[in-house]
């Protein structure tokens, strides 16, 4: 089997950071062109939905996708860096498709330094072998197939989270990415009350910044006990 493993929302200050594998057995790679694969970025909603429909229905082919909450973030960047959590999720994707025999695994690398990148993310893992071959590439959505297909299941599955977001905050939210319009107006209604909304990013700079501008100073930390974490706390390690 080949795994592809790509995030989706690395940047926004709104909604999770998901990162997803996709397994598939080498001799299948011909099908993800057949439906149109290509870097998420450069598909339309609708088709990317297509496709994550099609590779959803084959029966052979194996995923995992992680869902880490803007809370989670949080938590995590309260004792390591992004690029660390990066190299987390992408191991726990990957172990998540739960085969034994990778021929290849290829990810698109989240760190400067591809090479280290993927280092890291095998050292992670429990049962890669010394026969697989590993490629850790920057812009890999767009140079291998079976990454452009992970990254579709990425954008899809983060998509779908953000609308359901928008629909419990009552207002439009954009991507979530503080360059977006939209993103920009909704940031001062998410900041209303005593505490940042909860599916902000809080330990981002643009919360801060928004935070320290409407006179409340400094963002405070998390609450230490929600329902929504599953129980992780600052003192989890990873």
């Amino acid at each position: 089997m080949i795994i592809g493993v790509d995030e989706a929302g690395r940047g926004p200050v709104i909604g999770p950071l998901v990162v997803a594998a996709l397994a598939i057995p080498q001799s299948e790679i011909g099908k993800l062109s057949k439906m149109g694969v290509d870097d998420s970025k450069v598909l339309s909603s609708s088709k990317r939905l297509e496709i994550r429909n099609q590779i959803f229905q084959e029966k052979t082919w194996k995923h995992c996708i992680i869902c880490f909450s803007a809370e989670q973030i949080d938590r995590a960047m309260e004792h390591d860096n992004l690029n660390a959590i990066e190299v987390q999720l992408f191991a726990k994707s990957i172990e998540g498709i739960e085969i034994e025999t990778v021929s290849k695994l290829i990810l698109d690398a989240c760190d400067v330094n591809e090479a280290r990148f993927g280092r890291n993310v095998i050292s992670k893992l429990r049962t890669f072998s010394e026969d697989s071959e590993l490629i850790s590439e920057h812009k890999a959505d767009s140079r291998h197939l079976i990454v452009g297909a992970a990254s579709i299941l990425a954008k899809v599955h983060r998509d779908l989270e953000v609308e359901k977001i928008a629909d419990e905050c009552g207002i439009e939210i954009g991507s979530g990415y503080p360059s977006d319009p939209k993103t920009k107006e909704a940031l001062p209604l998410l900041l209303v009350e005593n505490l940042p909304h909860k599916h902000l990013r809080w330990s981002w700079a643009t919360v801060k910044k928004a935070w320290k501008e409407s006179g409340r100073g400094k963002v405070p930390m998390r609450p230490r006990i929600t329902q929504n974490v599953g129980g992780q706390t600052s003192l989890d390690t990873w």
